[in-house]
């Protein structure tokens, strides 16, 4: 039927000729529809906004907080395995599980120590701690400096100085650490201290609140905190909880001065999110005694 209407149209005779105006009317068809969709392609590319470009800053940026995150987590080792509990004399009720424990009242004194090898130079150490009930200090953390060793104490005297015991033969109470500050009962706060050449450092929930420069400075500790050294913790007439307990060695690169600031971040980072996930975890636990709760009343 096409064949005889284009003989028709343009007054072919032939075989031959017919077939060659046929080839040439599918080709220019075939040629202006694919015009048309490239022409409709070209189109919406035109309007398409270019692809986002990240700024050379922006890079910059995303590669510090992945060396941060990775700084913070690198060398930190749980304390577990070597734990004991101490003789003060008077001493309360001492669980403890893995890097973890509870210390109950003692008079005066509890606490635990660990018996295991201990850094003394160029290191951290971190924790969490809260105090369950009473009033005096619930973490009572010694650790060494070099050949001696210090303890940090949250809330003593009552409940309100924070300080290191003992700079120049003075107590946390009457030295250049000494601060005045409150602990709420069961909440737990996150503790560091840092170890360098230089400096004594610790920090509460990622603050920073003791700078002590070690240089023409003597360190020691309380006589009635001996049961504690090289490295223990102790709550004074107070119900208390220990938990995440770890230390790591400080890098090289660590200790470069330029790099101080950002490995502070990073371990406040590194605290925050620890923080986040013991709360969801605390959540679940609370839900899953609830629900059980309820269970067991509808029986």
């Amino acid at each position: 039927m096409l064949n005889q209407l284009l003989c028709k149209r343009f007054a072919i005779t032939t075989p031959a000729k017919l077939h060659v105006l046929t080839l040439t009317i599918v080709a220019s068809t075939v040629f202006v529809f694919a015009s048309s969709e490239t022409a409709q392609a070209q189109s919406a590319e035109s309007t398409q906004s270019p692809a986002a470009v990240p700024s050379e800053s922006a890079r910059k940026d995303d590669e510090e907080t992945a060396s941060e995150k990775a700084n913070a987590a690198k060398n930190w080792k749980p304390l577990e395995g070597s734990w004991v509990a101490c003789q003060f004399g008077g001493d309360g009720e001492v669980e403890i599980k893995g890097n973890s424990a509870k210390i109950a009242y003692g008079d005066p004194l509890s606490g635990i120590r660990w018996e295991g090898d201990v850094l003394r130079e160029n290191y951290e150490i971190a924790l969490e701690a809260r105090r369950t009930e009473g009033y005096d200090f619930f973490c009572g953390l010694t650790f060494p400096v070099g050949e001696s060793k210090v303890s940090l104490i949250m809330g003593g005297w009552g409940g309100g100085i924070l300080g290191i015991s003992n700079v120049d033969d003075n107590d946390a109470s009457q030295n250049a650490t000494t601060q005045f500050r409150n602990f709420d009962n069961d909440k737990w706060y996150k503790v560091r201290a840092r170890v360098t050449d230089n400096a004594i450092e610790c920090w509460i929930d990622g603050k920073k609140l003791i700078d002590q420069p070690r240089e023409g400075h003597v360190f020691d500790i309380r006589a009635e905190m001996e049961q504690c050294e090289p490295l223990g913790v102790a709550a004074f007439q107070c119900d208390s909880e220990i938990r995440n307990m770890r230390v790591r060695r400080l890098t090289a690169d660590d200790l470069k001065p330029q790099n101080q600031g950002k490995s502070d971040k990073a371990a406040s980072k590194t605290d925050a999110a620890t923080k986040n996930e013991t709360k969801q975890n605390e959540t679940k636990q609370n839900e899953t005694k609830q629900n059980e709760t309820k269970q067991k009343e509808s029986k």
